[in-house]
């Protein structure tokens, strides 16, 4: 069986390849903020945040909802990663198939809808690889901003009573 490189799966990849990578850069840069806004060396500046709000618990409400929102990157990233995943998938087939017959007079060469295939196949693996650490990291910090949030509230009721 040969196998195909790096460079090679890229290139059949097409320009939806580049789509993949940005999504990638993005979930990466997400989960390095997220490490650091929701570290617990941060409750203390949320908690003054909190003191010194006209509406204490609206600030609160507010400081939860940012930390939830920072976290739906992930989510949102890890649903259309294989959406672009999937268009590469159709656009690889409709390239393979737009190629048999256009050369059917010439007797259509499996080449040619192998390399159809093969656009379609990486573009969907490539997206399924940027989706699933995605979603995984999602439920990770979704579960921490959920922590983080919890012992907030602990802290804001024994300061604020």
């Amino acid at each position: 069986m040969n196998a195909i490189t790096f460079r090679q799966a890229w290139e059949y990849g097409g320009f939806l390849m580049w789509v993949l990578a940005a999504l990638s850069v993005i979930a990466f840069a997400v989960c390095v903020y997220v490490s650091f806004a929701h570290r617990r060396g941060a409750l203390p500046d949320m908690l003054e945040d909190i003191r010194r709000a006209k509406d204490p618990e609206a600030a609160g409400g507010r400081i939860a909802d940012a930390m939830y929102a920072s976290v739906e990157w992930l989510a949102d990233i890890a649903a259309i990663a294989p959406l672009v995943g999937l268009l590469g998938t159709v656009l690889g087939m409709f390239s393979a198939f737009g190629g048999i017959a256009s050369d059917v007079a010439a007797n259509a060469k499996p080449v040619v809808l192998a390399q159809g295939v093969s656009q379609a196949i990486v573009t969907t693996i490539f997206g399924l690889v940027v989706a699933i650490p995605s979603l995984a990291a999602y439920a990770f910090f979704r579960r921490r901003a959920a922590k983080r949030i919890a012992e907030l509230e602990e802290l804001a009721d024994e300061v604020l009573r």
